[in-house]
């Protein structure tokens, strides 16, 4: 699904306005991978990775496969839900409410060095968007620790998450 910037039709020209064109998602498999179609997808070394005909991404953080999901979500017992033991005292570590590493521009996926996916440009499907972050870029969880999922919290740092390969 190539992502292009259509521009509207001037009313001058005579033209209508088209629609505007829906933005990619990302949609939240129960208990599994994030779902996404991007053009732009790299890893932390500047290497482009193919994901324009629709990619699963790792968000439990045991794939062998890093960043594709190699179904461990299921082998692990990986679960998304937000339960009472997971959602700390007090506002979480989290990554949401900081700006974007680059400017905003068309919709990608940054995987940094052993932490979250840099999202920008994309609309996410989950009903648990924290207060105040931002929906043009933000940090979903890719080490399956966040308490904050499916957002970052820097919990990759505590339990020392490792993928080299991104």
């Amino acid at each position: 699904m190539k992502q292009e910037t259509v521009a509207p039709l001037s009313r001058e020209a005579g033209g209508p306005s088209p629609p505007d064109k829906p933005r990619p998602r990302i949609r939240l498999s129960r208990d599994g991978p994030y779902l996404v179609t991007v053009d732009d997808l790299t890893n932390s070394k500047g290497e482009r990775l193919s994901g324009s005909l629709g990619i699963a991404l790792c968000r439990c953080g045991a794939s062998r496969n890093q960043p594709f999901c190699d179904s461990s979500h299921i082998r692990i017992g990986f679960s998304d839900d937000r339960r009472p033991e997971r959602t700390p005292a007090g506002r979480p570590e989290t990554r949401h409410d900081q700006p974007c590493p680059r400017a905003v521009g068309a919709p990608s996926i940054r995987i940094s060095h052993n932490g979250p996916y840099e999202v920008q440009g994309f609309d996410l499907d989950t009903g648990n968007w924290p207060e105040g972050a931002s929906r043009e870029c933000f940090f979903l969880c890719r080490c399956g620790g966040s308490k904050n999922k499916p957002f970052c919290d820097g919990t990759h740092r505590r339990i020392d998450f490792q993928d080299d390969r991104n």
